[in-house]
Parts: structure tokens; sequence; C-alpha cells
């Protein structure tokens, strides 16, 4: 425990040191410093932090521009007493031409029930780089780059993105570099899809992730192009719709096209396994679609076992630590309390009053 109280320390003089932290609650049963999100946004500077507290009911949708923010709820499932999650109606994030920039903004540990806009096409907007978008669940659209212009450094890890998928609102005038989708799953998808529209490319990896529905109408990508796909699974979502991309030891089963890679001049890169169940813990409630996050997608077994490029599992990661192990992805990085001791009910005029605290960390 004194590890986990020194951690706690750290983090907090880590975050007074270098910003500012808000925090904000909808729930009139939880005390903190704005009950209004958007509000905390407007008073936040670039670079601060903001905590947003688990809530009954839905945080309105918010906009901002042209300033860094760090964003963090409880987690999509977090494992706590108290499990509400932090949902928001939508986000939307937007560089302009005045001063400061929302260019390395951190979203993390929320679920979004509305869209996600980034570089949206608001007159004069342009684009957002160097996101860090991890252990959030999605369940609309993710539109990045209809305004336009060059997006680069973005990476998606540990997210839930159920029923959602990514696009560029069909805006052939944007291009992307040096994205990555590691550890995620996509279950189901919006209009069918989980990527679209991301021709004009360049080091795109979408790597180690978990793709399933219940009745093969999820299609993985449509009109993508230059795409690296590596050690995902498959199961039932067709990946056929990419072009000229690189598959590399991926995993497909019960999908409409079980060859991706020998279609659209795409390349094997070798190491692919067509049409075998992957044999996952939870196999079954897989197949039918399940919606739940906390399903045992680990792998003891079987053709995807220890079949990756870098010889662990396909499918998702269960590193020791960090988002690298989809069992932490349901927590944000941040510590949560599990339990606090009162040590000394009593306490006399100007007495002190010790409290024992003990917390958790999923890092």
């Amino acid at each position: 425990m004194k590890a986990i109280l020194l951690s706690l320390t750290f983090f907090g003089m880590a975050a007074t040191a270098l910003a500012t932290v808000h925090t904000v609650s909808n729930d009139p049963a939880t005390v903190a410093q704005f009950s209004n999100l958007q509000t905390a946004i407007d008073a936040a500077a670039s670079g601060d932090t903001l905590f947003v507290h688990g809530s009954p009911t839905i945080y309105t949708g918010v906009t901002w521009a042209d300033k860094k923010l760090v964003i963090i709820g409880p987690g999509f499932a977090p494992d706590k007493e108290l499990t509400a999650t932090a949902k928001i109606a939508g986000i939307t994030i937007r560089n302009t031409a005045a001063d400061g920039s929302s260019s390395g903004t951190e979203l993390n540990g929320l679920v979004l029930t509305g869209q996600l806009n980034v570089s949206d096409g608001f007159s004069g907007s342009q684009p957002v780089n160097n996101l860090l978008i991890q252990r959030c669940e999605f369940k609309s659209t993710l539109r990045i780059g209809t305004a336009g212009g060059g997006y680069g450094n973005y990476l998606f890890e540990g997210n839930y993105f159920n029923g959602s998928g990514v696009d560029n609102g069909n805006q052939s005038g944007s291009t992307f570099s040096n994205f990555i989708w590691r550890n995620n799953v996509f279950r189901n998808a919006l209009n069918g899809r989980c990527f679209g529209f991301f021709e004009n490319t360049a080091n795109m990896l979408v790597d180690h992730n978990l793709f399933y529905t219940s009745n093969s109408s999820l299609t993985v990508f449509v009109t993508c192009s230059s795409f690296l796909v590596t050690n995902n699974v498959f199961l039932k979502s067709n990946a056929a719709g990419a072009s000229n991309s690189v598959f590399n030891n991926n995993l497909t089963f019960n999908t409409p096209n079980n060859t991706p890679w020998a279609v659209n001049n795409n390349v094997d890169g070798g190491g692919n396994v067509s049409n075998l169940d992957p044999q996952m813990a939870d196999q079954t409630n897989i197949n039918n679609g399940v919606d739940n996050p906390l399903l045992d997608f680990t792998i003891a077994a079987g053709p995807a076992n220890a079949s990756g490029s870098d010889g662990k599992d396909m499918g998702l990661l269960f590193d020791a630590t960090s988002t690298a192990n989809w069992a932490n992805s349901r927590n944000s990085r941040l510590p949560r309390v599990t339990k606090m001791n009162i040590l000394n009910p009593t306490v006399a005029p100007n007495g002190t009053l010790n409290v024992q605290v003990e917390a958790k960390v999923s890092n």
C-alpha cells in the first residue's frame, strides 16, 4: 500500500507542477469545482487537466479550440464500487489561426455517446495533431479532418468502439500519417464500417485489435489505402475493403472474404490465417456479437495462440502492464479509491483527523 500512496503523491505533484487540475461533476451527490463540462473547458488554460466524475446523467456535448487539454474520466467499465461512467454527448476539437493549439490533447477513460469531431468543417478550422485517445468507449462516429489539410501522430489504444467507426467525412483534401490503432475492440460499426475514406495516407498501423459482429455485416475498411494491418482477429468482419495494404499475421473467421490480403493489390506479408476459429475463452458470446467489453478475450490455444509477428497472441494484448493489457483498459489511468477508513472518529477541537485510503491503479 505504501507504493500506491507514493504513486498518488507523485501524480498529484506532477499535475500541480505542470498544469491546473479542474474537477467536474453534473451529479448533485458529488462535490466538484464545476457542474458543467463546457464551463470547465472554457475556464481551463492550454495544458490544464479536467477530471470528469462518473454520473448517471450524460454531460452535454462540448467544443473547444486552440488549447491542449487532458480530459480524464473513470473508464468505460470502472472496477470499483461506484461504477458510473463519464458519458459525454459529443466532443469537437478545433485549431484556428488564433494563438494556441489543441494539438497534444488527451482523452482518457470517457464514454462518448455522440460524435467526436476533430478539425471539423467550421470556417477557419485547421488540423489538430498529436492526439492520444485511450481507454474510451465510442458509441458514435469519430470524424477526423473534414477541414482538409494534413493530420499526423494519433494513437488510439485500449478503446471500445461499440457500434462506432472512424472516418474523415469523405474529405478528399485531407492527408493522414503516423496513425496507430492498437489493442482496441471494434464491435459492430456505425454505417457498417470501422475505417472510412482514408486514402491519402502514410504509416497507418492497425495492430493487435479484435473486430467482431453477429451477422457478417461489418466492413472494416471502406475506401482505405496503404495501411499496415498486423496481428488482428477478424470475426464475421470483412477486411477486404482495404487496397494497396500489407497484411501480416492476421486471422479471419467466418467472414465474407477470408483472404483480404489476396485482393485489391494488397500484399500477403506472411503469417496470415484464413477462416479458423481463434478459440478465445468467451468465443460463443463473441460469435453472437454480445455487447460486453468484459468478455474474456484471452487465447490459450489454437491458431491465434502465440502466432503474432511479435510472438504474442493475435488479437488483443494482455501484457503485464499499461494499456498493452486489455484488462486494464476498462479503467482510466488514474488511481481509484477502493477503501477509506477514518482511524480516529472522535477529534478534539483543532485536532487531526487521520484517514487511511487504499487505491488501485491499472497502469
